[in-house]
């Protein structure tokens, strides 16, 4: 296996802090709330999507091309939503810099080093 480019080891290490902060934060608002209410099923929805942050991470460190897939549609997901955001509300500067990082974790994880580096 090629080694690992240096922006697949910064999406990778992004991907780790944002599942452990979002693991960290949904913790609190599931305790906040009783555990059964309605902001509690949210705070349990985040816990799992943390969790699968957290391991695509993983997967993006060991070159697993399914965590780059996975990746790479999370991103196009967070693109979208900003993008319709401004049909809601949303000024296009702020959409602008919501969609910044999923922007350069894409061009990141699709780099020639990077395709090597999956295999692809």
């Amino acid at each position: 296996m090629a080694q690992r480019p240096l922006g697949v080891t910064l999406v990778a290490i992004i991907a780790w802090l944002s599942g452990f902060l979002q693991i960290i934060g949904s913790i609190f608002v599931i305790i906040a709330g009783v555990f059964l209410t309605p902001a509690a099923i949210v705070g349990w929805l985040s816990l799992v999507i943390g969790i699968i942050t957290l391991m695509v991470g993983v997967g993006l460190w060991r070159g697993n091309p399914t965590a780059r897939t996975v990746a790479a549609i999370v991103f196009i997901a967070n693109i979208v939503l900003e993008l319709l955001g401004i049909f809601t509300g949303e000024t296009l500067w702020s959409a602008i810099g919501g969609s910044i990082l999923s922007i350069i974790g894409l061009i990141l994880l699709y780099t020639r080093s990077a395709r090597q580096y999956f295999g692809s």
